[in-house]
């Protein structure tokens, strides 16, 4: 794994030390408990302890070995309290069972300066962050992970929703180093998909001929010091990357976030009287008779057009109406409890001049990237505002959107053409009289224009593939909120609907080559993040995970796509402080070096910080931003679901930064998932719970995998017929069986890959899983099951608790118990049985 392991540093967190090298914000106490001593800091956000240690080996791969208490729940976010380089997290408790027992986060980074420190921080409210020891290793290179190979294997990954890091992340300061850490721990890992922006919020990051490109990126300088550098003229880093990963054997995806593209905002105009009078718009029309004049979110800032001025406001980063945003956008209902209108795209995505513009786009990098054969295609990032769909059912009732729908239907919508509340009157019909047409429409046509795209690409290169990421964790929120009894399961609408009624049917896209959908779920501790507000409520944790694994319509959907996919977003938590904006110093040692992004000199570049209560620490330049992940074996859980719920051929995981804190669970993943060939397999029996196992012929081979949904341990009986052949693992090589039956030990959340000859069938199976915790299980069903009916006969009703009430006991009759833990800990379940106002009962 590591070429070698030099122990350079151990930090016994339960004996005191100096202040050179340690300090705190807020006590800290040594517990002694069963499982080891730890220091502990206070149960209030943002309680912290730093340690500072020595490296020599600057640059050269290290790893930190962490080990905490998993002995009650806790949220604790890891850094190293400037760059991205430590920054990791942990969440206990809650849906993750406590194993009562020492845990270990072992994260790889290459440190960027010889004085280092590891900062542990509370994030949430009774949630306290605790350590019991660091070790610091020099190891040498990261050997590259041997992975049985195929013409097609299946496709497991690193995904990045934000590009602004890579001078502040992974230990590199440019982005030569960047991809040499991104090859190598890639390489390292057996993952061979990297899908990063190409995109971003204001359009290209490449130097594009048909729109305005431009890019930033954080820059930590050896001092500490933190820079944005950017530029309107960005090099074509996209070449010089696939060129390298053509070298390496490595494939990319170029991700468009797909808000804003300049060739539309030149025409931006909401004029509303202009459009009420009749003036054709490229704006989206809206419910209530409003223009949508902005995406109303955090993105509006973030392009370089406004940055030459931004530094003269007194709060640079703010979002406030008072500012000449480029192109005149708008910002006035950003954040609003009480805005007209929500976060959604501009522009109208059916209107010819925004899908020329978007058609052009495509053919521009297909011809610009479609010649490397390591470049397979583009994914579009589907939120509220993406520019491909109308974001919502509340938008979309302009003149020229509704008048196609009449010529195209033959529904007339009964509304005078001058009116000018007739896009509200329009909405108002079409969402009651006659709704299922109007969806159904706007499904199709958005069909239709994506369809379009994908042939765009073909026409370049025909195994070109457009994936659309379906981001719930961004998307709800914006159209919905979030945090409230309404926006549970069984409560608001499923994620299939809501997308449909944006204008995105999945099911229409059934046996279309080469357009992917990738359904992405919660991975960073997202439902865990409002644990950090005083007072939160039992309705603001349960959201995205109740419908990542309890939502049966969309996982539906999505099992009957061709090759269907799943992004596991690392979601981050953010501690801001005060942030600031600022002008360089005139004589700033570290330029012009830091001013430069893609490995180009641009020259322009300011400063950035972010101020907190002081605590001891020895640098003024900080800041706090992590993911947070469960201990062992729970960091697999979404992988396991993604394979046993969908069969899923391609997986992704990322967020800000990469993820290399989980290095090891990552490879034994990748040993039997990229083994397998990418096609679709053929259920073995009639249950997937707890264990799924799939199997399909393929190149004259019998392919068949087992997975396990659980954290426990599952025995698989398998049977076999037919001529009798060697059964090989496809993770070692070696051959397990050549019998009749087949039983197989499956660790938690463990894929086991195999092949034999094509003469040889699986019959069925029976899985076992540990009688004590199936007790256990059954138990908390019966007492979860008469809590409903309490509840219930108090006159109260709870959305989708009849449903749940149902669903636990068919689980129970059917022995799904993965299904039946879920359920139990869903938000309708813990809603009857714990405390909103202490969260009890929830470990």
């Amino acid at each position: 794994m590591y070429s070698k392991k030099k122990l350079i540093a151990r930090i016994d967190c339960s004996v005191d030390r100096e202040a050179d090298s340690y300090c705190a914000n807020g006590s800290t106490s040594v517990v002694q408990s069963p499982i080891g001593s730890y220091r502990e800091a206070t149960a209030e956000p943002l309680a912290r302890f730093v340690y500072r240690f020595a490296v020599e080996g600057v640059g050269q791969p290290h790893l930190a070995v962490i080990r905490y208490p998993d002995d009650k729940r806790r949220f604790m976010l890891i850094g190293d309290g400037t760059s991205y380089d430590l920054s990791t997290g942990v969440i206990t408790g809650h849906a993750f069972p406590l194993s009562g027992k020492m845990q270990e986060v072992q994260q790889v980074f290459w440190p960027r300066w010889k004085d280092c420190t590891l900062s542990f921080t509370t994030w949430g409210y009774g949630e306290p962050a605790a350590v019991a020891s660091i070790e610091i290793y020099e190891v040498g290179e990261l050997q590259p992970l041997a992975i049985s190979h195929l013409m097609d294997n299946r496709e497991l990954g690193i995904q990045y929703e934000d590009c602004c890091g890579t001078g502040a992340s992974e230990g590199a300061r440019t982005f030569s180093e960047w991809l040499d850490h991104i090859v190598t721990y890639a390489k390292h890992t057996g993952q061979n998909l990297l899908s990063y922006p190409i995109a971003w919020y204001h359009g290209p990051i490449y130097p594009s001929d048909v729109e305005r490109g431009d890019v930033f990126s954080i820059v930590v300088a050896e001092d500490r010091r933190q820079y944005i550098a950017w530029t309107d003229d960005p090099p074509d880093w996209p070449a010089t990357l696939l060129e390298r990963f053509e070298r390496e054997g490595l494939d990319f995806q170029g991700v468009l976030t797909l808000l804003r593209l300049s060739s539309l905002m030149r025409k931006y105009d909401p004029d509303l009287e202009r459009i009420i009078s009749g003036g054709d718009t490229l704006h989206n029309m809206l419910w209530n008779d409003h223009v949508q004049a902005g995406t109303m979110d955090w993105t509006t800032v973030y392009n370089t057009l406004n940055f030459p001025d931004i530094l003269k406001r007194p709060d640079p980063i703010s979002l406030k109406p008072d500012f000449a945003w480029a192109y005149g956008e708008s910002t006035e209902h950003t954040y609003q409890e009480s805005a007209p209108y929500r976060p959604g795209p501009i522009f109208n995505p059916l209107h010819p001049e925004v899908q020329k513009s978007i058609r052009e786009f495509f053919r521009e990098i297909a011809e610009r990237y479609g010649s490397f054969s390591s470049f397979k295609g583009v994914a579009v990032t589907m939120w509220a505002p993406t520019m491909l769909w109308f974001g919502s059912l509340h938008s979309g009732y302009d003149d020229f959107t509704v008048g196609l729908f009449e010529k195209e239907t033959g529904i007339a919508v009964p509304v005078e053409p001058q009116d000018r509340h007739r896009f509200s009157k329009r909405y108002q019909y079409l969402t009651f009289q006659c709704r299922q047409a109007w969806i159904d429409w706007r499904c199709r046509k958005i069909r239709d224009f994506i369809c379009e795209l994908r042939d765009t690409f073909a026409s370049v290169r025909s195994d070109l593939r457009l994936t659309l990421n379906l981001w719930s964790e961004p998307y709800v929120p914006a159209v919905l909120g979030a945090g409230r009894a309404e926006h549970q399961l069984y409560a608001r609408p499923c994620t299939h609907q809501l997308y449909r009624e944006a204008g995105l049917d999945i099911r229409l896209f059934e046996g279309e080559a080469n357009i992917d959908f990738d359904l992405q779920t919660e991975g960073g501790g997202r439902d865990r993040s409002p644990s950090n507000q005083p007072g939160a409520r039992l309705e603001q944790f349960f959201m995205f995970r109740d419908h990542d694994f309890l939502d049966e319509e969309t996982n539906a959907v999505m099992r009957s796509q061709r090759q269907p996919g799943v992004f596991i977003f690392n979601a981050w938590h953010e501690a801001w402080g005060k942030h600031l904006w600022f002008a360089n110093e005139v004589e700033d040692p570290n330029l012009p070096a830091v001013a430069e992004t893609y490995d180009q000199r641009s020259g322009k570049s300011f400063r950035i910080n972010s101020v907190y209560e002081k605590d001891g620490f020895w640098w003024d330049s900080e800041l706090r931003i992590s993911p947070a992940f469960p201990p062992a074996p729970h960091f697999l859980e979404q992988y396991a679901h993604a394979v046993a719920e969908y069969d899923a051929t391609r997986i992704t995981r990322g967020g800000l930064f990469l993820d290399k804190a989980h290095s090891d669970e990552v490879r034994d993943f990748a040993r039997a998932y990229r083994a397998l060939p990418r096609v679709r397999f053929a259920t073995v029996g009639q249950s997937t719970d707890p264990v799924a196992v799939r199997t399909t012929i393929h190149r004259g081979r019998r392919y068949f995998y087992l997975i396990n949904r659980e954290w426990y341990p599952v025995r698989v009986t398998l049977a076999l017929r037919g001529e009798r052949a060697p059964v090989f693992d496809l993770a070692s090589g070696l051959e397990v069986s050549s019998s009749e039956t087949l039983v197989i030990d499956l660790g938690g959340y463990e894929l086991r890959s195999l092949s034999t000859s094509p003469s040889q069938d699986i019959t069925g199976f029976s899985a076992e899983p540990p009688q004590d915790i199936l007790e256990s299980l059954r138990n908390e069903a019966t007492v979860v099951l008469e809590r409903i009916r309490e509840f219930q006969t108090g006159g109260r009703c709870l959305a989708g608790l009849s449903s749940i009430s149902s669903r636990i006991s068919e689980a129970v009759k059917r022995g799904h118990y993965a299904l039946l833990r879920r359920l139990l800990m869903s938000y309708p379940a813990r809603k009857v049985v714990g405390s909103a106002a202490s969260l009890e009962g929830w470990d």
